[in-house]
This record gives C-alpha cells, structure tokens and sequence, in this order.
C-alpha cells in the first residue's frame, strides 16, 4: 500500500492525491442567474445526492483573490440553481463551460446550448442535458477560507424520455452514459458509466 498522511503535505498535493483516489465523481453542472438576468453555467465534482431529504451537497471553490465565483454569487443573490447532470454527446461544452470568463459573459449563450424555462425556479434549464434539478438553497457551511458548502432543497426533477424506466417509475442507468470526473493528474480526466451489475437485495441505500 501507498501510505500518504494528508495532514503534512500543501493543499496541491492534498487535491491530487484525494481527488484522484474518490472516483467517480458525478458533475453538478449548475445554471444560476445573476441581477441583470444573465445565466451562468458552471461544472462542479466536489458533489453529491442526500436522499432524505431530497437534497444536493455542492463544494463551492473561491477564486485565487479569495471573491466568489459566478455561480456561488449568483446563487447567494437569487437563491435559486438547476443542477444538470450532462452525458457523453454534452461532454464537450460541459468541459469548456469551466473556463473563467467575466460575469457579463454568459457560458450558455457563448457556448450556444438552448434552455427552456424551469417550473419553480428562475433559473432556465438546459434542453439537451438528460437530467435537470431545480432547487433553492437550503444552507451554506464555510469549510474554509476557499470553500463553502451549499446545501441544495430538490424541489422539481426533470429526466428525458429515453433514460427513463415506465416499470419502475425512474431513471435506468443502463439507457444513458453520465458524465463523471476522475483524477486531476495530467487531465482534467473524465469517464462515463460502463458495464453495470445486478445483484439481489441488500441494506444499501
């Protein structure tokens, strides 16, 4: 076994090793909408689902000055975000989305994806990604001085047709191919779902 103590080596290290070693990571691809109307759209890794109740859990990085990004500012001002979860065909333009750009800038238009309007939330969702979250911001916990994080409320879920299983009434992961994120090393690296397993019944969530 490699043996590395996270609590003697310099936060660059820390991330590569971690980030590389917790995989996959599903991508919290997120709209928000700034004062003037603009919408933002920005990936994140640092990322999970809290079943009950139906909540998201974001880590929300800071800039290099220490000021906050587009979409944790935006999402401080409105309260509000969709989270997408984007597959192989959307790929692409979720990697460029990660660019920094100015605030007056929106990623949704420069990148040319089309929206649509969402039920509850002012935020629009992406009309080609296969999974679009409305929700509201619950709470936010600093960890530090360059990360925050968000706890989303799950008010509305959105799931194309064809991921979608009539029998059970949800998502079937053998229909689509998720995007998620690996390790850091020589990358950004991403990977998608593959061969699947079924076994019987068990306690696990």
């Amino acid at each position: 076994m490699i043996t590395r103590d996270l609590s003697s080596l310099p936060k660059r290290d820390v991330y590569r090793i971690l980030s590389s070693l917790v995989i996959p990571r599903p991508i919290a691809w997120i709209t928000t909408v700034d004062g003037s109307g603009r919408v933002n759209l920005a990936p994140f890794s640092s990322f999970m689902g809290i079943f009950g109740p139906p909540m998201l859990a974001v880590t929300l990085g800071r800039r290099k000055d220490g000021s906050l990004k587009d979409t944790h500012r935006n999402l401080r001002t409105s309260g509000e975000a969709v989270v997408h979860l984007a597959d192989l065909p959307l790929l692409e333009a979720l990697h460029a989305s990660a660019a920094e750009v100015e605030p007056e800038i929106s990623e949704v238009a420069r990148l040319g994806l089309s929206t649509e309007a969402s039920d509850l939330v002012v935020p629009p969702r992406l009309s080609d990604a296969p999974v679009a979250l409305e929700c509201r911001l619950n709470r936010e916990l600093e960890l530090g001085p360059a990360s925050t994080l968000v706890l989303l409320d799950v008010l509305v879920t959105h799931a194309a047709e064809r991921i979608w299983s009539p029998e059970h009434d949800c998502a079937d992961a053998s229909c689509w191919a998720p995007v998620s994120r690996l390790a850091s090393v020589a990358g950004p690296n991403y990977g998608v779902l593959g061969q699947t397993f079924r076994l019987g019944a068990s306690e696990l969530p």
